[in-house]
């Protein structure tokens, strides 16, 4: 739950910078407390069995991922997040916010939008080495396209942890 978390928090900073701003000024916003629910019942709550199941099989599919879960996740944030940031919402309210639209968010306009952001991830020149093992890039699928994203070591790791991203040859150094 930890790394699914920390990537999640990742892509949001990459993808949704407004939405991850509001996060980091939140007492316990980048706890993403209101994610908890998404990823521990895999969105069975969160739509009608029919749009969970197109869902399931969409993540199973392991289509440029592992992690497509991740970006349905990105996606639910994108599409119904913005009220959030609107109306100034404390963490606690965050997780009302998104747990009353249990039922009542359209699937198909979600898988529509995680697909896009995927795709706007592929098409990314460079991500972080947060990000590194969230897409491998020596498989085939996610970078076969020809262009391979240049990795940029953020600098946020943790004592004595070396960055894994320095395995690679397309390294640059933020810090």
């Amino acid at each position: 739950m930890d790394s699914q978390l920390t990537f999640l928090r990742e892509l949001l900073r990459v993808l949704l910078p407004h939405f991850y701003k509001h996060l980091c000024k939140v007492q316990d916003g980048l706890e993403l407390l209101f994610c908890h629910r998404w990823l521990l019942l895999c969105f069975k709550r969160e739509f009608h069995e029919s749009d969970a199941l197109r869902m399931w099989e969409t993540c199973w599919a392991r289509y440029q991922t592992e992690f497509f879960h991740l970006f349905i996740c990105v996606a639910i944030i994108s599409v119904y997040g913005e009220d959030v940031v609107q109306q100034d919402l404390p963490a606690d309210e965050m997780l009302l916010h998104f747990s009353s639209l249990s039922m009542h968010m359209s699937g198909g306009v979600i898988l529509r939008k995680a697909r896009g952001l995927m795709h706007q991830f592929r098409a990314l020149r460079k991500i972080p080495c947060t990000l590194h093992t969230l897409c491998p890039l020596n498989t085939s699928g996610m970078w076969d396209s020809g262009q391979s994203p240049t990795i940029e070591c953020v600098g946020t790791h943790q004592a004595g942890v070396k960055c894994s991203a320095t395995l690679t040859e397309n390294v640059t150094s933020l810090s």
